[in-house]
């Protein structure tokens, strides 16, 4: 992926800078490992067609960890930039690449991807209303253990997936899709959401302290108490 993707620093304490340091670091490792394993794959096989399944879950693994360095460095930039906005080519070429991964994941029998991506050990999801280790497993059970779901599956597999690198790999890609998205409409995924739902939205201007109605065209200051505090007298 490009290497226009860096975290800016600015002034920060040791500690807080020896942790961006591991960051920058994970996500410099896991690409150069990515990129070397597709390589050798390659060179040794000729074509991913022809690729084992060995194979294909070293490209898989690899890809997945390097997607969530690449998410874990847009969420650094973020934390120390509000307004920070990751480039649109980061964007496109993050949705290019999760798209062929999904297409590699799609071809992996789902007892192996089990191997490579534990489910998260969460067993109380009955009780919580949410997914769960149990709801997985059931999933994956229907598809077909000794199975790979196909490639126009996968996304639909990765929302029955509890596994956090996954969820993060998926969270990330649907990103890249939104912004691809208002590239090419002027609003992203959520405001059409939104718009076709009737749902309202609005605009935060945060240099100016402003939150403007991008229905009414109404503004409001908004306020540094938090709603749950009161004054009193």
């Amino acid at each position: 992926m490009s290497n226009k993707f860096t975290v800016t620093t600015k002034n920060k304490d040791t500690a807080e800078l020896s942790r961006l340091t591991r960051v920058i670091a994970l996500h410099d490792m896991w690409k150069r490992q990515y990129r070397n394993t597709v390589s050798s794959i390659l060179e040794k096989q000729g074509c991913l067609d022809k690729c084992s399944q060995d194979g294909l879950m070293k490209i898989a693994f690899c890809g997945v960890k390097y997607i969530k360095c690449v998410a874990d460095m847009e969420r650094e930039n973020q934390r120390l930039d509000p307004n920070y906005q990751t480039p649109f080519i980061v964007k496109e070429i993050g949705f290019n690449l999760i798209d062929s991964l999904f297409g590699i994941i799609g071809r992996i029998k789902l007892n192996n991807l089990i191997k490579m991506f534990p489910i998260d050990k969460t067993y109380d999801g009955d009780k919580y209303g949410c997914k769960d280790y149990f709801f997985t497993m059931n999933a994956l059970k229907e598809k077909g253990l000794d199975n790979a779901v196909g490639c126009d599956e996968v996304f639909d597999l990765m929302w029955d997936y509890e596994n956090r690198d996954l969820r993060e790999v998926t969270v990330f890609y649907m990103s890249c899709m939104s912004a691809m998205y208002e590239r090419q409409t002027g609003a992203n995924m959520a405001e059409k959401f939104c718009e076709d739902n009737g749902i309202g939205t609005y605009t935060m201007d945060r240099e100016n302290g402003l939150l403007i109605d991008n229905q009414s065209g109404e503004i409001a200051k908004m306020s540094n108490k938090p709603s749950f505090m009161q004054i009193v007298k």
